[in-house]
């Protein structure tokens, strides 16, 4: 298969993240998937996020 082929096979996704304080950690959650992951920064809250995402 082409690498022209395989760009069109290539399936895109967009999700929502909202990103919010609670109490005292970082909240990031995904509504369209319903997951959420928390962290004492903002991008601790993102990393695991983005780990969690990516097996869906």
């Amino acid at each position: 298969m082409s690498s022209l082929q395989q760009a069109k096979d290539t399936k895109t996704r967009t999700f929502t993240t909202i990103l919010h304080w609670k109490e005292d950690v970082y909240v990031a959650e995904c509504p369209e998937i319903g997951t959420a992951s928390q962290g004492e920064t903002i991008e601790k809250a993102m990393l695991i996020y983005r780990k969690q995402r990516n097996y869906i």
